[in-house]
């Protein structure tokens, strides 16, 4: 057996990004290895490509339930968890919603975003090869900064949401283009959804 044997084969840039075999490969100045290498940034960019790498290795499944599942914890327990607790003792909610009112909001208002916000966007990024530690923060802060019914220091406890929505995205885009607005759609829908069926005033 030749020592041959035994040799890896190199992953190319596009393979390891999931981009096309002609996508150039990304010019890094001086200033932006300064920036990544600040301690906050350099721990949030091995933070950003874990996650991407470690994704893109789930089942299609795993994908949807997990990007779900820590997408709605930290809403959940600031906004409905308080308001079970309070229903639980007794309290009583005035102007109950109607459950058919969120019906749009739930199942439609994802896929307009989808094409909106999360597919040009990410596409832009990844066309440019932006670094994902700079382009993911501008995305979801952006997204979040839209939804004003919020006060303005509850958007930062909605950015786990919106940077699920993200990785749902991306790491469908290592399968296909459709992959990735379907991931990014019913994660978001599933999201919306559970977050008006855990609401105690519609009971």
């Amino acid at each position: 057996m030749s020592d041959d044997d035994y040799r890896v084969p190199a992953i190319k840039y596009y393979q390891l990004h999931g981009l096309e075999k002609g996508h150039p490969y990304p010019q890094s100045s001086d200033s932006e290895c300064a920036v990544a290498s600040l301690p906050l940034i350099s721990w949030w960019s091995n933070r950003v490509e874990r996650t991407y790498a470690k994704f893109n290795g789930f089942s299609d499944i795993r994908i949807l339930f997990q990007c779900f599942f820590l997408s709605l914890i930290i809403p959940f327990c600031y906004f409905n968890l308080p308001l079970w607790f309070y229903f639980s003792d007794g309290g009583y909610f005035v102007g109950k919603i109607d459950p058919d009112e969120p019906i749009f909001a739930i199942f439609f208002a994802p896929i307009i975003e989808t094409l909106i916000f999360f597919f040009p966007l990410l596409e832009v990024a990844r066309y440019l090869s932006l670094p994902r530690w700079f382009s993911y923060p501008l995305i979801f802060v952006f997204f979040e900064s839209l939804h004003d019914q919020r006060h303005f220091f509850e958007h930062p406890l909605m950015w786990m949401t919106g940077y699920m929505f993200i990785v749902a995205y991306e790491a469908g885009r290592g399968r296909s283009l459709l992959h990735a607005i379907l991931f990014c759609t019913i994660v978001h829908e599933a999201y919306n959804l559970a977050i008006c069926l855990l609401d105690p005033s519609i009971y």
